[in-house]
């Protein structure tokens, strides 16, 4: 059974708006993404002006992958706010996902 998911996740309409504060923000939030939900293994993360991209091992994990995207959206966009972003979307709704065959290093 596959248990590793590449997700790529878009900024609204593809800005580049994961500069500086908001590609720190964006860094921290992954740092929490295992503490909230236990078993989550992040396998790779990068951070591009236009995007995030990761992979994550759902092995040991109960969750679906839209409540943790969801989750990672939230926190960013949460942490913006708080930091004096003030456009109204900073994410696109759909994601790319695709399951990973075989082992990932």
């Amino acid at each position: 059974m596959t248990s590793l998911y590449q997700l790529v996740l878009y900024t609204s309409e593809q800005k580049p708006l994961l500069e500086g504060n908001l590609k720190r923000l964006a860094e921290q939030s992954f740092k929490s993404l295992p503490g909230r939900f236990p078993g989550l293994k992040l396998i790779r993360q990068e951070i591009f002006p236009d995007r995030v991209e990761m992979v994550l091992d759902l092995h040991r994990l109960d969750e679906d992958i839209p409540r943790i995207v969801q989750s990672y959206k939230s926190e960013v966009k949460n942490l913006a706010k708080k930091d004096g972003f003030t456009l109204h979307s900073l994410w696109q709704w759909a994601y790319d996902e695709k399951e990973i065959q075989g082992e990932e290093k």
